[in-house]
């Protein structure tokens, strides 16, 4: 029986340390559409401090432009990721301007957008492209709803929902 036991730990521990290296999201990022159509970036952490975006592509197979031809069937052409320092950390809650424009995101690429700190901490927002934020409404908030397990929210909700529930998402992640 012993034996078991010790063999039963010496197999889980190297996958408790892996798991042990991944820091979870430890705030959440909305995505505002203002009145005169612009975006903004609501930073919701939990604790700590970030100061650091990340444009980040998920996936993405554009055809190729240059040759006018269809994409190779070869695998996933990479979209480069791009970084923005922020001009002071984020402690809490912020708002800040879009850091790039929407209409450069391309309608065959889904992106994630994460704020990264020195510490390890991080903020996430729900995965989107051009067509998920064309369908933000002034007022309205993309968010990383359903990406996560809730009480509250579950991945049924739809990621676009109004400043208050953003709020009440980002109260709930935290807590």
């Amino acid at each position: 029986m012993k034996t078991r036991h010790v063999a039963a730990v010496l197999l889980l521990a190297p996958l408790l340390a892996l798991t042990a290296c991944t820091p979870g999201a430890t705030g959440t990022l909305g995505l505002l559409r203002q009145e005169d159509g612009s975006l903004e970036v609501l930073v919701r952490l939990c604790h700590g401090s970030v100061n650091l975006l990340n444009l980040r592509a998920i996936n993405s197979f554009p055809p190729d432009s240059e040759l006018g031809s269809q994409p190779e069937d070869n695998g996933w052409r990479n979209v480069k990721a791009r970084e923005y320092p922020m001009p002071a950390p984020i402690v809490g809650d912020a708002e800040l301007a879009m850091p790039f424009r929407e209409r450069t995101l391309g309608s065959d690429v889904l992106f994630l957008l994460t704020a990264y700190g020195d510490d390890g901490e991080n903020a996430v927002s729900g995965q989107f492209g051009a067509s998920e934020l064309a369908g933000v409404r002034p007022g309205e908030v993309f968010t990383p709803i359903g990406m996560f397990a809730s009480d509250i929210w579950d991945s049924s909700d739809d990621p676009i929902v109004s400043r208050e529930e953003f709020e009440r998402f980002a109260d709930d992640f935290c807590s």
